[in-house]
């Protein structure tokens, strides 16, 4: 067996802030020589973050992430880096690997399989690269390769693994949804099963505008299993001794290879041995709710920090949604730096103001009382020459909303606060919620959460900070808007479960009107006519989503990047026959 000791560094970056990122790389560096390493890995595009979007059409922006990796290079003295950067050649711009030793680059990966797909556009920047790198000493051999590379049929590791490499490494930006994890371990223990070679998989931690990236690092043996494991939603490092197997070079090498430059480096490094070995951190079993609430407080905190702004407002109206915002943020920056505002309206109950002073007792947050009344009346008479001799609906439901917003959004203007608006995935599918009125603010935490698990999230933190945080009443009584008398959101909506299962169906997992129709749990308590209802007002209202706030997305198919619908557009012929009438 050959030994050798892997460095992992499961960094927060930040996008386009080269110097902070190469600072931190640097320093990784410097400590991963300290517990003398062979070899320290950094997440995909660790230089420039991830992902960059359009800032790699700047030209500029390229050459200075090159100075970076070049300034990083000096720190490389007796041990092997590999880092992610963007490479660029007269034919274009590669997002990269730099296999860096000495002060020298001595090999540069570049991704082969670029996705674009969902959150994913990666064929908008780069070019693909045509080479596969392999770096080796005696019987140790090293495959590199990044993200998208190692899923599907993972072409490039097989490729590798021909070669005889008996360790893999893979570094990614893989974003977080709440299908992801276990897909990622089945996956990745089949490739380092099949290629027979450890397998180290590298990831991203933080949040990014919209994505969450969980980190959640993985190093498996080549018979897949996990034997080694970085935390979730966690900047952490970690160091791993592997003893690895000799493979077999295939000496009929995959026809594949010839349309592949393979790239082969020799390196030097003298294993270290030391007496302490690193412990092996086995991987826990996943909870849907434990990783869904963490990644919304480590994209709260992240969207912030990021933002460079210190302290967040939030609107409370005594309901689930704005409890569950509040206790998120108070974990995401703390309740000193969180202001509420209460905005009673004549049709607030009086539990909206208790339970809103109950729930911010609880938190140390200290609440503010603002009753809309005087302004909803001085709107009202400004409106009543239009208005008079008209049959009151949603327009005089919604003034009340849109007061509030235009108060939140000049308090949030006086003092530099991030407004973090309160809707959940469920309003915001059928636009069960007003434009310019509750939809406003910076930031949409609860934007990809479905109403039912927003239920899930309430009783969670509760259960784990064993006071109950969030009053019972908050999570016990209908929910409202409490824009007319004895309101409740079943008037207009069929109940949440129901509402939430046509979403999934029909958002994320895309089926037609038919198959939704002929789901046995729906058909026994919607009828085909209220699920056409839901389904067109889902389509209908893709112009307010359009106009939403940014929000953490959790769900494998989330509104936004993952779902770009038209605004204007006969989505019928989506669910519907297509009926062609020759003339």
């Amino acid at each position: 067996m050959s030994k050798i000791k892997i460095s992992m560094s499961q960094i927060n970056t930040i996008v386009g802030s080269l110097d902070s990122n190469t600072k931190k790389i640097i320093d990784k560096i410097t400590k991963a020589k300290k517990e003398k390493s062979n070899v320290i890995c950094f997440p995909e595009l660790s230089i420039t973050g991830y992902p960059p979007e359009d800032l790699v059409l700047s030209d500029l922006f390229i050459k200075n992430n090159i100075k970076a990796l070049n300034s990083i290079k000096k720190h490389t003295k007796n041990i092997i880096v590999i880092v992610g950067f963007i490479d660029k050649d007269i034919n274009g711009i590669y997002n990269s690997a730099a296999i860096l030793n000495n002060g020298k680059i001595i090999e540069i990966y570049r991704k082969t399989k670029l996705p674009n797909y969902g959150v994913f556009d990666e064929k908008r920047y780069f070019h693909s690269g045509s080479k596969v790198v392999v770096i080796q000493k005696n019987d140790i051999k090293i495959g590199i390769s990044i993200c998208e590379d190692i899923w599907d049929d993972y072409e490039i590791c097989k490729l590798q693994s021909n070669y005889g490499c008996n360790l893999l490494i893979n570094i990614n930006g893989s974003p977080y949804d709440i299908d992801k994890k276990q897909s990622r371990i089945n996956h990745l223990s089949s490739v380092s099963k099949n290629c027979n070679a450890h397998l180290v998989y590298l990831n991203l931690v933080g949040g990014q505008d919209e994505l969450i990236f969980d980190g959640s690092s993985l190093v498996f043996n080549n018979f897949g299993n996990v034997i080694y494991s970085l935390p979730s939603f966690e900047e952490k490092d970690g160091v791993v001794d592997l003893d690895l197997n000799f493979n077999e070079p295939n000496k009929a090498l995959s026809n594949n290879l010839k349309k592949y430059n393979l790239s082969v480096k020799e390196i030097d490094f003298q294993y270290m041995y030391t007496k302490e070995r690193s412990r092996v951190r086995h991987i826990s079993k996943i909870n849907e709710i434990e990783d869904v609430y963490k990644a919304l407080i480590l994209g709260t905190k992240d969207y912030l920090i990021k933002n460079k702004f210190n302290k967040c407002l939030v609107s409370l109206s005594g309901g689930i949604d704005s409890a569950v915002v509040t206790a998120i943020a108070a974990k995401a920056i703390g309740p000193k730096n969180i202001v509420t505002v209460n905005l009673p309206s004549r049709y607030s109950s009086d539990h909206s103001i208790t339970d809103s002073e109950k729930l911010c007792e609880n938190l140390g947050i200290n609440l503010i009382n603002l009753p809309i009344e005087d302004a909803h009346r001085s709107m009202e008479d400004s409106l009543n020459f239009i208005f008079r001799n008209t049959k009151k609906n949603v327009a005089e439901e919604n003034l009340q909303a849109r007061i509030r917003g235009n108060i939140i959004m000049t308090i949030s203007n006086k003092f530099s606060l991030l407004v973090l608006s309160t809707g959940n995935k469920s309003e915001i599918a059928t636009g069960y919620a007003t434009l310019y009125g509750d939809m406003a603010g910076g930031f949409s935490v609860l934007k990809d959460v479905p109403k039912t698990m927003v239920y899930k999230l309430a009783n969670y933190i509760n259960k784990v900070n064993d006071n109950y945080t969030i009053p019972l009443n908050i999570i016990n009584k209908p929910p409202s808007a409490e824009l007319k008398p004895d309101q409740v959101d079943q008037d207009k909506l069929p109940e949440y479960e129901i509402l939430d299962k046509i979403i999934e169906l029909y958002v994320e997992k895309k089926q037609n009107i038919k198959e939704i129709m002929s789901n046995k749990i729906l058909r026994k308590k919607i009828s085909n006519d209220e699920t056409l209802d839901i389904i067109q007002m889902i389509d209908r209202n893709e112009y307010k989503r359009r106009q939403s706030a940014p929000g953490v997305k959790i769900t494998p198919l989330a509104f936004g990047k993952d779902r770009r619908y038209p605004i204007a557009s006969e989505l019928k012929y989506t669910y519907t026959n297509f009926i062609h009438y020759d003339k």
